[in-house]
């Protein structure tokens, strides 16, 4: 088992090509990465980094014609309109530019080696990656491939019979509970806006241990430790899993700029010091984030909880300035808000408990 909580990520996400103006642009792994390893009390021994999956690894989940038409539009920069229209790569949502495909493949390089520091237990955290809506030949929501799932086989594959994925993304987590909607050794829950893209994950099945919570907007702390108590806790106890996975996406906070959700990094904190205790093995991944400066905090502040630190103490943390100029270099970025790292922790964002949040709780566990 490792000793000490170990945190994976990789430089390509400090230099890889940009699409202007493109969420994918926005800076948020790198920076989170730079505020975690500037603490004064970070041990570098912790630190590990991973390298790209190979094409053959990513068969695991993906249809060999998706991983060859991706990997060709990365080498090419461009998208025949049938790949575009059979593959979705080169869309909108999921552009190419330099680096994106070799991006998305180290992030399933970090999403095995995670699986494999886990075999024996212990913690392992990987800010990058989390793309949960990607399927195995279509790449969605800003996602070329999916991590999450090839993690979650990984650990089926060495053995593990129970495994639990919480999802905490503004966005329903389509393309995982997909991959195991008929698997019932993997639990999926996912917490999500309601009426929003990808407009899934409305209704549970219990009985393939799929749930799915739609949350309405402004959904503050309070209606989410509400959750995580009467719903989240119960679910995961009575399966007993051997790990758990928990996608990390930021947007469900107040300070995203694209949802409408209204969580404190602190809803975030708390949920994940609850749920590191209820598996042997607890791996927790970034995934959306609108906010660079909002991302960052919160999952530096992940970090803390998992070393049990306090994110609400007043770090030290060297070359502040050096990081938010790495992130102002970015044309899309806003300024951070004054006193950015007085303390990683947010103000509580408590509120009522609406009758819509108890009565979905409710359905949610007993359905």
């Amino acid at each position: 088992m490792t000793t000490k909580p170990l945190l994976l990520g990789s430089d390509i996400f400090g230099h890889t090509g940009r699409a202007s103006g493109h969420p994918l642009a926005w800076p948020k792994t790198a920076p989170t990465l730079d505020v975690i390893r500037s603490l004064d009390w970070f041990d570098p021994e912790q630190y590990l980094t991973g390298s790209k999956a190979f094409p053959r690894r990513l068969r695991a989940f993906h249809d060999q014609g998706y991983i060859d038409a991706a990997f060709d539009a990365d080498a090419r920069q461009e998208v025949p309109p049938d790949i575009r229209l059979k593959y979705g790569l080169g869309s909108s949502d999921n552009p190419i530019f330099p680096g994106v495909i070799e991006r998305a493949a180290t992030a399933c390089g970090v999403a095995l080696k995670a699986a494999d520091l886990l075999m024996d237990g212990g913690v392992v955290h990987s800010p990058l990656g989390g793309a949960h809506h990607v399927h195995p030949a279509r790449a969605a929501g800003f996602g070329y491939f999916n991590d999450l799932v090839l993690g979650i086989l990984a650990l089926r594959d060495a053995g593990l019979t129970r495994i639990a994925y919480i999802d905490l993304d503004a966005h329903h987590g389509d393309g995982v509970e997909a991959a195991f909607a008929f698997d019932r050794n993997v639990l999926t829950l996912s917490i999500h806006e309601e009426n929003c893209w990808p407009f899934s994950g409305t209704e549970s099945d219990p009985s393939y241990r799929v749930y799915n919570y739609c949350v309405p907007p402004a959904f503050n702390d309070s209606e989410m430790a509400h959750l995580v108590r009467h719903a989240i806790c119960p679910i995961v106890e009575e399966f007993a899993p051997e790990a758990i996975v928990i996608q990390a996406g930021a947007d469900s906070l107040e300070d995203d700029l694209m949802m409408k959700l209204g969580l404190s990094n602190r809803a975030y904190f708390d949920t994940i010091d609850t749920l590191r205790h209820m598996a042997p093995r607890i791996w927790v991944t970034g995934g959306g984030g609108y906010n660079p400066w909002a991302v960052a905090r919160c999952w530096a502040g992940i970090w803390c909880v998992l070393n049990d630190r306090d994110p609400g103490g007043a770090p030290a943390v060297a070359g502040e300035q050096g990081i938010i100029d790495g992130v102002l270099q970015w044309p899309t970025v806003c300024d951070p808000p004054e006193n950015w790292l007085s303390t990683l922790a947010d103000d509580p964002r408590p509120g009522d408990i609406r009758d819509c949040v108890k009565q979905a709780t409710k359905t949610l566990l007993h359905s």
